[in-house]
């Protein structure tokens, strides 16, 4: 999960207003007085990005994306798009003619439509690192749902037991399938004793699995080392265990549907992972599975944790290091999820015993990095 942030230059005037009419934030960028015009406009902009939310969700279910990113250098007229597509032509019309507003296309003199600069990357190739359209998909088919029924777990405080959309999981595995490009590209080159352990071959647990998609990548990269992954997730085991299987890993990685707090390895690993994991595991278990990660690590050993850093006082709620924290805090409310912010993180693991915590930014502050030896 990528995000990419605009910047403006600050301006001095805005809406042709005086500056004695304006106040400077603390980062000295100049800001428009709050008003009510002010205020509108920034509920009115929660509204918008709802709807191109939808529209990037249409789009893709359609294939408009793909199909643009197929002709990125020409572009697509509505009707060579449609044809193509074999979509209904009049609706598609105004599709593009909305997502050139929302400045996702544009269009030459010839009525041909094109991704906007880089779109390429973040909704037209899917196998790029950056594509972001498992999180579209997942926002629009999932949390939709847990939002939707959310006012109601509200007023009880009791936690959702299943979720009405068919496939939770695989929508949910689909947001981290390229995660394994992270540790490649920006971390392992950070954190070069880590890489030169895999390459000269050590056990790896890797703790919340989901569908198996890190350690059979890691699996692919790193020939000389054996992965293990354990997850309370029936149907991401079963989907682990078949890619294995097809992919002929079965001798070096292997899963097995169980949750955290309940293994039962001593001593066994040289390193163990979890991957946006952390948070997700519901509190009344979570210390013990990481007293369980310490005991199954050899002495020595690495525990690996990627994470969301979340604020710990309610002024960082508005730095946009946090974003991603605070929003899925949210939205998993009602799922039982509770974010640790980094010195509950320290602490959880030093009770468990680790030491020599440290940790690093990755993405621009989007995760946290943390290692931590037995």
């Amino acid at each position: 999960m990528i995000v990419l942030l605009s910047r403006h230059p600050p301006k001095l005037y805005i809406n042709s207003a005086p500056l004695k009419q304006l106040k400077s934030d603390k980062e000295g960028k100049i800001m428009e007085k709050v008003s009510s015009k002010t205020q509108m406009a920034k509920i009115r902009s929660f509204e918008r990005g709802f709807l191109a939310t939808h529209l990037i969700n249409i789009g893709n279910n359609v294939g408009v994306f793909e199909k643009l990113n197929e002709k990125k250098e020409e572009g697509l007229s509505v009707a060579d798009l449609a044809t193509e597509l074999g979509i209904h032509e009049p609706y598609l019309k105004f599709w593009c003619q909305t997502a050139y507003h929302f400045k996702i296309l544009d269009c030459d003199d010839q009525g041909r439509y094109k991704l906007q600069p880089f779109l390429d990357e973040i909704l037209g190739d899917k196998n790029h690192f950056r594509n972001y359209l498992a999180n579209i998909t997942m926002t629009v088919d999932l949390l939709s749902i847990l939002l939707e029924e959310a006012p109601e777990y509200f007023k009880t405080g009791k936690i959702v037991e299943t979720i009405a959309e068919p496939e939770p999981f695989r929508i949910v595995y689909e947001t981290t399938k390229n995660i394994y490009l992270a540790f490649l590209f920006m971390i392992f080159p950070k954190n070069e004793h880590l890489k030169k352990l895999l390459d000269k071959g050590i056990k790896f647990l890797d703790i919340g699995c989901g569908n198996g998609s890190l350690i059979v990548q890691f699996a692919k990269v790193f020939q000389n080392s054996q992965f293990v992954g354990i997850s309370p997730e029936p149907q991401g085991i079963t989907a682990a265990k078949a890619t294995i299987s097809q992919m002929g890993l079965e001798e070096r990685v292997t899963v097995e549907n169980i949750g955290g707090e309940k293994i039962s390895y001593k001593d066994e690993f040289d390193m163990i992972s979890m991957v946006v994991t952390l948070h997700e595991i519901l509190p009344d278990v979570r210390e013990r599975v990481v007293e369980k990660a310490y005991q199954a690590l050899k002495n020595g050993g690495y525990i690996i944790i990627l994470e969301f850093p979340y604020p710990n006082n309610l002024k960082d709620f508005r730095n946009p290091m946090y974003e991603y924290a605070v929003l899925d805090q949210f939205y998993e409310t009602t799922i039982g999820t509770v974010h640790l912010n980094i010195a509950e993180q320290n602490e959880i693991l030093t009770q468990a015993g680790f030491k020599n915590i440290q940790r690093m930014p990755i993405g621009k502050g989007m995760f946290d990095f943390i290692t931590a030896t037995k």
